[in-house]
């Protein structure tokens, strides 16, 4: 699930724009630690059978595919976790992508690696699967990770931001609309010191941008507000304090006060709820907010210094399968950027983190590089200290 809260650092977020998450199924919450020098080692990352070995640089999820890869391929994959993509891509700028074939940074690095000459184009004929994938992450990839007519990434798995709400106070049927988190009442319901919002300038100001109208800051390579504003995503911040139960940044804090009833409605990312929903809560409920929904995808690259990139994007393929694609979705909690995979999770499965309507994807907005983030920080502590 994403955010520092759950295994993987914010750092990398604020600086190429947001937070992420994961959802650890065996812990919850994993620990932030970062990673010295780059990576660390997973558990079950010995050798297979293969006669060549590859080093694969990811979240800690990647890891349980391993055996079917190597049953599959004639290779021996080596995981190795990180808790960042910065730390991916200052690990690979520093040398270390003479050491990884393959690494699964989120979507808004990729570039940051191709300007840094550090990865090599995807043979499409190799990664089949991709032709599979949503039609909203092949644009994505078009306009992402697309020069000169090579793509240098692949989409593997997503989510997005929005809010969360109880439908037991709350209509499942209500117009989904950031308007929620700004408003006194909202059909008939009193949510005065009912709302909260992360605790983090990007996504707090980003959900008020977005609720403002502001959708064309979004449409650039970066996020540009300008100074009038970021001004006005200040002041309807302080305004909403009323409204405001508070600002919460740890899921499992999160968690615990919305079972709790301390809050209706609440900036929050799918996974948080899709956490609530595997501990049988079926109350909560996850808007897509019509103006759009901030998102990450992991896409994976793999080395201009790898030695076995055909085997390399082999791999790639295989996490995009729809057999080990439903496999990643098990563990992460998160959906395959293949809808294929569906056939592969059962009902409940595909209800927590399968099945995605494509009309909710047209309105995702890729997480990217914020222009001018010093002054966004600045405006976030005045709404803080407001």
């Amino acid at each position: 699930m994403g955010r520092s809260n759950n295994g993987r650092d914010d750092s990398d977020k604020n600086n190429a724009s947001t937070p992420r998450r994961t959802f650890l199924k065996t812990t919850g919450v994993a620990g932030a630690a970062g990673l010295a020098a780059g990576c660390l080692g997973v558990p079950g990352s010995g050798g297979g059978s293969g006669n060549t070995t590859l080093n694969i640089l990811t979240w800690e999820e990647y890891a349980d595919l391993k055996k079917e890869i190597e049953k599959r391929l004639d290779v021996t994959v080596k995981f190795k976790k990180s808790t960042s993509s910065s730390k991916m891509f200052t690990g690979w700028k520093s040398g270390k992508d003479k050491q990884f074939d393959i690494a699964v940074p989120n979507n808004n690095y990729v570039p940051k690696m191709m300007q840094a000459d550090l990865v090599d184009p995807v043979p499409k004929d190799i990664v089949s699967n991709q032709k599979d994938i949503y039609d909203t992450f092949k644009q994505f990839s078009k306009n992402q990770f697309t020069k000169d007519g090579k793509q240098y990434g692949v989409p593997i798995r997503f989510g997005w931001y929005g809010y969360s709400y109880d439908s037991r106070e709350i209509p499942e049927s209500h117009d989904e609309s950031y308007e929620v988190l700004f408003s006194d009442k909202y059909q008939g319901t009193d949510l005065k010191g009912k709302v909260v919002m992360y605790d983090n300038h990007f996504k707090a100001m980003s959900a008020t941008a977005l609720y403002l109208g502001y959708g064309d800051a979004f449409e650039g390579d970066k996020v540009s507000l300008s100074e009038k504003q970021i001004e006005k995503v200040k002041q309807t911040l302080i305004d909403q304090k009323p409204s405001l139960q508070g600002y919460i940044s740890a899921d499992p804090t999160y968690i615990k006060q919305f079972r709790q009833g301390n809050f209706v409605v609440g900036q929050s990312g799918r996974n948080e709820i899709v956490e609530m929903w595997s501990s049988g809560d079926k109350w909560p409920k996850m808007a897509a907010p019509k103006e759009g929904s901030l998102a990450w995808f992991e896409s994976a690259v793999v080395s201009k210094k790898s030695q076995n990139k055909e085997l390399a994007w082999k791999v790639i393929n295989e996490f995009i399968a729809p057999k080990l694609g439903a496999n990643l979705a098990k563990v992460g909690y998160s959906p395959s950027c293949n809808p294929k995979t569906q056939q592969h999770l059962s009902d409940e499965q595909n209800d927590m983190y399968g099945s995605i309507k494509p009309s909710k994807l047209q309105d995702f907005i890729p997480f990217k590089a914020v222009e001018n983030e010093s002054a966004w920080k600045k405006a976030w502590e005045q709404v803080k200290t407001a």
